[in-house]
Order: structure tokens, then sequence, then C-alpha cells
């Protein structure tokens, strides 16, 4: 995937063919103002208002408070995005935009877009990463409030692949119990519950997250399937005789020596025929193509955590150094980036 300017016009064609097109000018500041444009969008209810019905500028700026010649240079941002359509001085969301934002989102990103500064200010410690190669925990640094907005915005990232992890995983046959280690809302787990019943998750998370995770869970209307735990992964215990083991979008988090040792106690706590099931992202290959979103998460999480992004064969390593069997990697066209590993504790 590449993405950054191009041309949209004959002129533009041209400037870009004649090299006259300052890319480093255009790539330092119109990435940063489309984001942010959109992020202070969602967080002022813009998007939220013409979901409803079409707005003016000058409407917009009345009925939220804000300066409309501002809001009409944010939304032409957006318009150029792909997300916004402007019409007679009226404004309205495209079909994309409806998709991701308004009451009615089929797939809402909405909290994750409102996520975003709080992103942006870890990100910004990209020049502490590279002189001292340690990246942060920003579990650790994060306010009750940011805590606040991270779950909701990972329960916006979950909805995107909860669906892949409950179709590949391969459930053993009357399983009762799911362990949901920093499962967080409890969504993925809900989900696999719901397609094998009669089994029932617990998520174990730390207390920062479940302070938010159980009222996602009554809202969201799974608690009928998913309780909750406070304990952390690295020190706790994980229980015993559990069928289902789920560790979704956390290993990255940690380094492989600890991941390995994650996996050697997590089999403790499983039953024989058990399987356990890990969901993450996966950096390109170091001979692949440039990939802009696969390449960026990996570095986002370089940043971010206190490791980095692992590849499935990793992960089938530390599942066969842990005593487990039939490792099986399992990628989709419709993942891009994400991979799926599950194994047997035989």
């Amino acid at each position: 995937m590449r993405y950054g300017a191009s041309p949209s016009n004959l002129l533009e064609w041209l400037a870009f063919a004649l090299g006259q097109v300052p890319l480093p000018v255009l790539d330092t500041i119109v990435p940063l103002l489309q984001a942010r444009a959109l992020m202070a969008a969602a967080e002022h209810g813009v998007l939220d208002a013409i979901a409803e019905r079409a707005r003016t500028s000058a409407d917009l700026g009345l009925e939220l408070g804000l300066d409309a010649e501002c809001v009409g240079l944010v939304l032409r941002v957006l318009q150029a995005m792909g997300y916004v359509a402007g019409d007679d001085g009226s404004w309205t969301l495209t079909s994309t935009g409806a998709r991701h934002f308004g009451k009615g989102a089929a797939q809402s990103f909405d909290a994750f877009v409102r996520y975003g500064p709080a992103q942006y200010r870890m990100i910004d410690r990209i020049d502490d990463v590279l002189r001292t190669g340690k990246g942060i925990d920003f579990h650790d640094h994060h306010t009750p409030q940011e805590w606040t907005a991270y779950q909701r915005a990972m329960l916006d990232n979950a909805r995107g692949f909860a669906w892949f992890v409950r179709d590949h995983l391969p459930v053993p046959g009357g399983a009762k119990s799911c362990l949901d280690i920093a499962g967080a809302h409890g969504m993925v787990g809900a989900e696999l519950c719901r397609k094998h019943p009669p089994m029932r998750a617990t998520v174990l998370d730390r207390p920062e997250a479940l302070a938010t995770a159980r009222s996602i869970a009554e809202a969201g209307g799974w608690t009928d399937v998913v309780t909750f735990r406070e304990g952390n992964l690295l020190h706790d215990d994980f229980g015993a005789d559990v069928d289902v083991v789920l560790l979704c979008n956390v290993l990255h988090h940690f380094d492989a020596s600890t991941n390995a040792l994650t996996l050697t106690r997590v089999r403790r706590a499983m039953k024989p025929g058990a399987v356990v099931g890990i969901f993450d992202i996966e950096p390109p290959e170091p001979h692949a193509a440039p990939d802009a979103s696969a390449d960026a998460l990996a570095l986002y999480f370089r940043i971010t955590s206190t490791s980095t992004c692992f590849r499935g064969r990793d992960f089938v390593e530390w599942l066969s150094a842990a005593g487990f069997h039939d490792a099986r990697i399992v990628r989709s066209v419709k993942m891009p980036s994400r991979v799926l590993v599950h194994a047997r504790n035989l």
C-alpha cells in the first residue's frame, strides 16, 4: 500500500511528471492536518451532526459553538479525504463517511478517531526511541480519561477482527471456558462464546482497563457470556482446566522471552485438547516491498510498547517450545497485516 500525494487532475499530473511537486512539504504538513481535522470533527460533533442531516458551516458553527469559517476549512479537508460531500454550501457524509461515523454507522471508528490525540502524543516520542532504542509502555502513562478513550477505541478496532478469530479458531467440541487475556471489553471472547455455546469467557485485565470495560460490555449486551477478573498477565495465575485461551493484540507489548514464558504458563492452565489462539499485528518481512500500512503499524508499536511486532513463525516457535502441538498460521486477504496462530494442548 502507498499512502500519500497523488495527482487528481491534468495539471497536477503534469507537475508530477515534471518533478515540480514539493513532496517533502506536502508529506510533512498534509497528513498531519488531515488526521487532526478528522479527529477534531469527530471530537466536536461535526460528523455526528451532518450524519443526521445536511448542514451548512454556519449551521454547524451556531449549533456546536464553533467558528464557522474554520468548520468549513476542516470539512473541505475531509472532503478531499472522501469522508464528506459539499453541495450548495451544505455538508453531508459520503457513503464512506456514513459507514464509519454517526449513530447508524455500520463499522464505526468514531471512538478510535477520538482517541487519536492521545496516540499522537505517544507517536511524538519517536525521537526518544530512535536515540535510546527503548519504546514506551503507554499503559503506564495514560490518565483515567485516556484509559476510557483507549477502551472505546479498542472496541472499534475489535469489531473489525472479532469475526476472523470467531470463524477461524478451532474451538474443541463441548468447550465451556474461555480465558481472554488482556481482553479489555470482552467482545472477541463474547463472539466466540455465541458461536460455541455453552462456553463462557473470563477477561483477565488490568484494573485501569476494567474500569471502563465492564460498562462497555453491559452496553454491548454480552455480560451474559463474559465476566471480568482483575489481573496482570506477567505474574497472576491463569486458573485451571481452561478450554480456550485468547491472546489478541497483546504479545507485541512484550519481548520474545517474556512471551515464551507466558505461553508456558498459559499451557499449564489448559485442559488436554484445549486450544490457544494468538491474534496480532504482523510486520512485513525484511525483504518485502515497503507497505505504508503494515510498516507504519510496526513502527507505531515499536514506539508505544517495550517490544515490537512479531511474525507468525515467531508465535509458532514459542508455542512449540511451550509444549503445544499442531500450530497453524492463518492469514486472510481481508485482514492485511494481521495473523492468527492457533495450537492445541495435547
